[in-house]
């Protein structure tokens, strides 16, 4: 809830403020704090599903205080100020059992005002699930890929835009395959938890040691399954579609709106398109939908401009809510989130397009054939369901 006017806190220490709001984030299961310059006060804001509410407005005087203390506890340079730095602090919330805690990943950011803060939060039972069932995916879709990764070769890519969930998939997927019979490394930036049965390292390009370089050092390691964190660049992608062609199951995530968008990002990092489709298994792509609040939802009938865009037979158009806001939800009317998946598995028909250099449309068109549900689809369901609402459904979703 945002605050009319400035809070001083000029007598009380740094750490102090710190340890309340850091433990007050997590009681609202806020995923991100901020903490912003700007040029007259200093502004707070959780990331509570997926949205930023202003929390709390500071002096400027205190920013230079809260940013030491965070360079402190995440053993960066304090003297720096000059040149982002990033960080990890393990942290203790009041409200948890002494032996539970987070961990907060740290980046600071120098702006015109002064330093920005960004404190992600990271709970366990956030980023990974113990059973794949449990991350959302339908369960016909479920099948197909479970069938695919008991294969001992190929890719699966997930996608989509940061923070919709990609790396709880791939954590859920890698605790899945954990193994005694399997040599399951990872290259992550950065490695966010710590899996049992699973060599995790994390890159350092300052070193040297990026994507590229980790990936060739992995493909010496007798590897069975291979995570990368993000493939972001030609070398990349090559070394990794290679992986995947010669027996390695290869798992890793890539920023695209769509499963088909991965294809085409993947021929525009100058991958043949041959390589593509003999490599590719299946593209996950995924949001986080925010649902409904259950204590003040009601009835709506859609817009004509909502029904059109959702393109929604009349038959189904009373079906709708939205919430109008209450204590419970902090009067945004959602309470939460749910994930929402696009899983597109690359058959025989989408082999032989992607070879003869199919258009984006006529592949999507092919996948949509071979069973696959766009994103919309999902999220319309879901607000045909009662769960989410048609504007979260436009907020969440491609245009097309």
């Amino acid at each position: 809830m945002a605050k009319d006017k400035e809070t001083d806190y000029t007598e009380v220490a740094p750490q102090d403020w710190l340890q309340v709001t850091i433990t007050k984030a997590v009681s609202m299961g806020a995923s991100d704090i901020h903490i912003e310059p700007e040029q007259f006060r200093l502004n707070v804001r959780f990331r509570i599903d997926g949205i930023l509410r202003v929390i709390d407005q500071l002096h400027l005087t205190y920013l230079n205080q809260v940013i030491s203390c965070l360079k402190v506890m995440s053993g960066l340079n304090i003297a720096e100020s000059r040149r982002p730095q990033d960080g990890h602090i393990v942290f203790r919330p009041q409200t948890l059992a002494p032996t539970e805690s987070v961990d907060i990943r740290l980046s600071i950011f120098p702006t015109v005002f002064g330093e920005a803060a960004v404190l992600r939060i990271q709970n366990r039972k956030d980023l990974i699930f113990d059973k794949l069932d449990k991350l959302g995916i339908e369960p016909y879709d479920l099948e197909k890929l479970q069938f695919v990764l008991r294969q001992s070769e190929g890719m699966v890519l997930v996608t989509g835009p940061g923070g919709s969930g990609k790396t709880t998939t791939l954590y859920t997927i890698l605790n899945a395959l954990a193994s005694s019979q399997r040599n399951i490394v990872t290259l992550e930036d950065p490695v966010e938890l710590r899996l049992n049965g699973v060599r995790q390292s994390q890159i350092h390009p300052e070193l040297g040691f990026d994507f590229s370089q980790g990936l060739r050092s992995i493909l010496r390691q007798d590897a069975n399954v291979v995570m990368v964190g993000e493939i972001r660049d030609d070398e990349t992608a090559e070394i990794s579609i290679r992986a995947a062609l010669t027996g390695i199951l290869f798992l890793a995530s890539i920023h695209t709106t769509n499963s088909v968008g991965a294809i085409i990002r993947f021929i525009e990092l100058g991958i043949p398109p041959s390589m593509v489709a003999a490599a590719l298994r299946v593209v996950i792509t995924q949001r986080l939908i925010r649902n409904v609040c259950p204590n003040c939802r009601e009835k709506i009938v859609p817009s004509d401009k909502i029904v059109q865009f959702c393109r929604i037979p009349k038959d189904y158009q009373s079906k709708f809510v939205q919430g109008k806001g209450c204590s419970e939800c902090d009067g945004t009317g959602y309470k939460g989130r749910t994930g929402i998946f696009e899983v597109m598995f690359v058959n025989e028909d989408l082999q032989r397009m992607i070879i003869e250099g199919a258009a984006f449309t006529d592949l999507e068109l092919q996948a949509k054939r071979n069973g696959m549900r766009t994103l919309k689809d999902v999220a319309i369901s879901l607000a045909l369901n009662g769960a989410t609402s048609l504007d979260e459904v436009i907020r969440m979703t491609p245009l097309h």
